[in-house]
């Protein structure tokens, strides 16, 4: 069964209380106190040789033997501030509390141990944490004074917490907003908890025994409004309901009334002792003030029952490590053996299936080599059909185009029409005739030409003989890029919206009938291997068939040409 030790001191006594812990329960076997002697002005109070002169000697008196020990520091050698998180789940808190501490504690350095309390159980809106920290020196200077007298300790506890947790676990009050007024040798400890949970904590200074002098409570009282008062701002504007004192006795009675009658609260004694499990020994002597022994009980109590402290500076809260994957990777080891033996079996079962499968299909493959380099022949013969005719030229799309731009039968008409590939890519089209002006070969020449039309002017003469009204004589020559079907069809009707949107150019008289059609004239053969049969000659001078005639719209005899 294991003992436990609590223990803290002050610059005027060390408290000790002594517990056994069996089965979830314990019982208090010592509790006392033990005066030191007076320090000099600016010496450390929780670090020093003769504090750990004295408590060991104040151990070795009691025989105890191996024990836990736990060590209760206060409120005053701490820095505490209540911070505001965004909403995260609590594993999270731990280092949001550290990274929002370091921006908002005034002294808080890297190394500092740092603990914090949760306010509220909520995880949807922003969360509320006191957290506390406490200097490494400081830590340093109580665990060196404990080695010395040869302890060391398991938990440095926050004092106020630990007498807070043991009124919630001895004495449930009715009210919901307390106020815990814990009187010391040298300081008060004033602890406002909302539904048995710490809220709100400040320490006050006394300047004398506030127990044997009535008129040296003022200061206490002024605090405790103090504290009422940031305490209901804080809450944003619950009030404190009553005032719990720890202690027993006519003083601490006395001390209550004027509470009460001071604050207009109801103020009630609260004794640690009281409803503990003690030892006969302690039961027939309990120490003279036993306020201020809460604390120390209230640390037994929670490490006796497994109870973490709300605030524990050698073991603050963290985020917790992931969980070992060790089991599951041994499993998952053995299932993958085992299904790789398995699979070796059936791989090797398929694998002989397979060797047969493969003399088969080469035997089959070998076979068949003929086809497929009859095959492959064919292909290679495609391809290059289709390279050849990928750049041949659609001349029966050519036809429609030149038909449909060539000017009017009464100011043009064809003598000769070749066509042929001589392009590597693409082909020439030669154009041989007879025009009523000059200035319709330009005309001629500009509805021609285009991205994929290139004209090129080869001569423009005077007729020495005119025909009909055809006095001048002209040759070009048209270079046509390889298109595809719907590249013609694309261009034609963008032309066709052009004469729709023009006004007609020449007035005929309605009671003209059409000319006659013009005899052919004579074709020359194309140069090289022609790809498209010589046009008929395309006679002009030919009156029109309506009143108005679209300009650039090729007439019946034209087109017949092309």
């Amino acid at each position: 069964m294991p003992r436990l030790l609590a223990l803290e001191w002050d610059s005027r006594e060390v408290r000790f209380a002594v517990a056994l812990a069996k089965a979830g329960q314990s019982v208090i076997e010592h509790a006392f106190a033990v005066p030191l002697p007076a320090r000099l002005e600016g010496q450390a109070s929780l670090g020093d040789t003769r504090t750990a002169e004295s408590i060991g000697q104040a151990l070795a008196s009691l025989r105890l033997g191996r024990a836990e020990t736990l060590v209760a520091v206060g409120r005053a050698s701490i820095e505490l501030k209540q911070l505001t998180l965004p909403p995260a789940p609590a594993d999270e808190l731990p280092d949001m509390v550290r990274f929002q501490a370091m921006r908002e504690f005034t002294s808080l350095a890297e190394g500092w141990p740092l603990d914090f309390l949760p306010l509220g159980a909520g995880t949807d809106g922003p969360r509320q944490v006191l957290a506390a920290a406490i200097s490494p020196d400081l830590v340093e200077q109580i665990s060196e004074t404990c080695s010395r007298a040869g302890l060391t300790p398991q938990r440095l506890v926050l004092r106020p917490c630990a007498a807070a947790s043991l009124l919630c676990r001895t004495q449930s009050g009715g009210e919901r907003v307390r106020l815990l007024v814990d009187v010391l040798a040298e300081e008060a400890d004033l602890t406002v908890l909302v539904d048995d949970q710490v809220v709100f904590l400040r320490t006050a200074r006394l300047p004398a025994d506030v127990l044997t002098a009535s008129d040296e409570c003022r200061p206490l009282l002024a605090e405790m409004r103090r504290t009422i008062a940031a305490a209901q701002n804080q809450l944003g504007g619950q009030k404190v309901e009553a005032i719990d004192l720890c202690g027993s006795g006519q003083d601490h009675a006395a001390l209550a009334e004027r509470m009460s009658r001071e604050l207009g609260l109801p103020a009630r004694l609260f004794d640690p002792f009281a409803g503990l499990d003690l030892s006969k020994s302690l039961r027939r002597s309990l120490p003279q003030h036993t306020g201020r022994f809460a604390p120390l009980l209230g640390m037994l109590l929670d490490e006796a029952q497994q109870v973490p402290p709300a605030i524990d500076f050698l073991n603050p809260r963290r985020r917790p490590p992931a969980p070992s994957r060790r089991n599951r990777y041994v499993l998952a080891g053995l299932s993958a053996a085992l299904l790789a033996l398995v699979a070796a079996g059936w791989t090797w079962l398929e694998l002989s299936a397979m060797d047969r499968d493969i003399k088969a299909l080469r035997a089959q493959s070998k076979d068949m080599d003929p086809l497929v380099d009859e095959a492959t022949r064919l292909e290679q013969a495609t391809a290059e059909i289709e390279k050849w005719t990928a750049k041949d030229v659609t001349w029966l799309d050519e036809f429609v185009e030149l038909s449909r731009d060539f000017p009017p039968a009464e100011d043009a008409m064809l003598t000769h029409l070749t066509m042929n590939p001589s392009n590597p890519e693409g082909g020439k089209i030669a154009l041989n005739g007879l025009v009523h002006n000059a200035s319709v070969v330009d005309a001629l020449e500009g509805g021609l030409r285009d991205e994929d039309h290139r004209v090129e002017g080869r001569g423009l003469g005077a007729v020495d003989s005119p025909v009909d009204r055809y006095t001048w004589e002209f040759s070009s020559i048209v270079v046509v890029r390889p298109q595809t079907r719907d590249d013609y069809q694309k261009r034609a009707k963008e032309k066709q919206k052009v004469p729709a949107e023009k006004e007609p150019t020449q007035k005929q008289p309605p009671d003209k009938q059409p000319p006659a059609q013009q005899p052919p004239l004579a074709t020359q053969p194309a140069e090289g291997p022609a790809q498209s049969q010589p046009a008929p000659e395309v006679a002009g001078g030919q009156p029109p068939a309506a009143e108005t005639a679209p300009a650039g719209t090729a007439s019946p005899a034209t087109k017949e040409g092309g």
